[in-house]
């Protein structure tokens, strides 16, 4: 299919940075092509619940008329979009409660960073209620919509900042991850999105959930339409080693090996089953064809055994449960709920003694056995219980990455999700399929979902008579998928984002040469021929 001419809000960040340092553009002209383009999108897709256009045209006014001001800036002039849960001066962050919302006075730090590379702030994104579903819907803002087709998730927690991306209203975005909330929505969004190694960026300056959670613990990280605007956004917002004046602790006193990464020196390990949530077929044959990408351009590909999938999800799901709700129902009260929300802190109080039987009578009997056997690791716990599951935690990861050391592979290639972009309202449900983000969290390694392709017509599912009601579910969502993007996921070894991101540079490029890959340009025209 012929690509569309590109309009400036199709270009990447690097691309529009480079334009405006070189004077072919001017900042005010990009700001406004992305005022114009969120305002005829986001009646739709509802992905920037705050918008920031009078400051944002300003500051590029300043830009354009005083050379001297940020020069030479990495991001000079370049549209950015943040997560709501992040300090923006002046924005509301309300994690989609109805109660009063926190007003930070000041940026936080790392949106400053973004500000001081030359960044321009254009509005605030959609999150799901306290952060907590894999799909972007509150009661204060309402549903987020995918821009590939409006009946679909986009996903979350960074869910409005994948579809604002994807729909070509910003060029670089600001997201969190706890358990794939950067790389789902960037899988179902047809973008991509970088989860740093856990720690690697500062979690200062942002309103958490969750909180005092030592184990699993979010981590920002950027999300790009083109994996080089990855590499530019973390280089900017992480810690450099000039940065000797640094006070946050948290911020880790490194900076990322800026020397070229040899491809034909790295052993990539692929698995696309974790024996756990078999995917769809357009996922697989992404990761074929990644494989087959990687290794026309030198890398030596290594089998992998999958990790062991149902003891590193209950690991999962029993540390970040373990309060059995207690700090979420503390941040909601007051607030009306989301009404899958208020399913979930129902069931996370549920005491564990009653959970078996629960799962004997409420879930088994209906096929949903792969929801009884995360349901039964969920809970309250006391501290000594905690401290077991963190430490039988801790030997899971030691076992998998001796594993990786085992085969001598650098970096990783398997799926991030098993199904295209869901329906909505089937976030809890279809948890199961999300196995494949999860457990990378569970490492805290820094992993990426790279855009790999769209669902083929014939491809949509070969699920014939699935027993579990997760995978019932998965093959209806999965027909009627044509055309909906897939991605791939990428880990590495800690601190090591440099390998990481180029081997998605590479897959990216091998992608881009196929005919399926999701391209802005191919997306749906606006909004004429979008699925309502």
């Amino acid at each position: 299919m012929q690509r569309k001419s590109p309009h400036l809000w199709q270009h990447g960040a690097a691309q529009l940075a480079h334009l405006v340092e070189t004077r072919v553009v001017s900042a005010s002209e990009v700001i406004a092509a992305h005022i114009d383009r969120i305002e005829a999108v986001n009646p739709h897709t509802n992905a920037m619940v705050e918008q920031r256009f009078d400051e944002a045209t300003q500051t590029a006014k300043k830009l354009d008329d005083d050379p001297s001001y940020l020069a030479d800036a990495p991001l000079r002039g370049v549209p950015l979009s943040i997560k709501e849960c992040f300090c923006v001066q002046g924005a509301k962050a309300t994690l989609g409660m109805t109660t009063p919302p926190v007003v930070p006075k000041e940026d936080g730090p790392l949106v400053a960073r973004l500000r001081a590379a030359g960044g321009i702030i254009l509005g605030i994104t959609n999150v799901p209620q306290m952060m907590i579903l894999h799909e972007t819907r509150n009661p204060v803002y309402g549903t987020t919509n995918n821009p590939w087709n409006l009946s679909r998730s986009v996903g979350g927690s960074s869910g409005g900042e994948a579809a604002i991306l994807a729909a070509g209203g910003s060029a670089l975005g600001l997201g969190s991850d706890l358990g794939g909330s950067i790389r789902l929505p960037s899988h179902f969004c047809g973008i991509h999105g970088l989860k740093p190694t856990t720690r690697r960026l500062m979690r200062t300056g942002a309103r958490e959930n969750l909180r005092g959670l030592s184990w699993l613990e979010f981590q920002p990280g950027p999300m790009a339409r083109h994996v080089a605007d990855l590499r530019l956004g973390l280089k900017v917002l992480m810690r450099s080693q000039a940065e000797q004046g640094w006070t946050h602790a948290d911020d880790p006193p490194l900076g990322m090996n800026d020397q070229p990464v040899d491809l034909s020196q790295l052993r990539i390990g692929v698995f696309d089953d974790d024996g756990f949530f078999p995917v769809c077929p357009a996922v697989a044959r992404a990761i074929r064809e990644g494989t087959e990408g990687l290794k026309a351009q030198g890398a030596t590909i290594v089998p992998l055994q999958p990790p062991r999938m149902v003891e590193m999800l209950k690991s999962y799901f029993a540390i970040a449960s373990a309060d059995g709700g207690k700090d979420f129902q503390r941040l909601l009260t007051g607030s009306k709920l989301d009404p899958e929300v208020a399913r979930l802190v129902r069931l996370a109080k549920m005491p564990r003694w009653l959970r078996p039987l629960v799962a004997m009578l409420a879930l088994k009997p209906f096929g949903k056995h792969k929801m009884a056997t995360l349901f039964q690791a969920s809970g309250p716990r006391s501290a000594d219980s905690l401290w077991q599951i963190t430490w039988e935690a801790a030997n899971q990861v030691e076992e998998l990455l001796a594993t990786w050391d085992h085969a001598n592979v650098d970096v990783v290639l398997c799926p991030i999700h098993a199904t295209p972009a869901p329906l909505r309202g089937c976030a809890v449900d279809l948890l199961p399929a999300a196995s494949y983000s999860l457990f990378t969290n569970l490492l805290g390694v820094p992993c990426g979902t790279v855009a790999a392709t769209r669902v083929r017509p014939g491809e949509e599912t070969n699920r014939t008579s699935p027993v579990d009601a997760s995978e019932q579910l998965a093959k209806r969502i999965e027909a009627k998928s044509t055309g909906l993007p897939v991605g791939v996921q990428v880990a590495g070894r800690y601190w090591r984002e440099d390998q990481v991101l180029a081997v998605m540079e590479a897959l990216e490029t091998h992608y881009r040469s196929l005919e399926d890959y999701p391209d802005l340009s191919q997306l749906p025209d606006w909004p004429s021929s979008a699925e309502t």
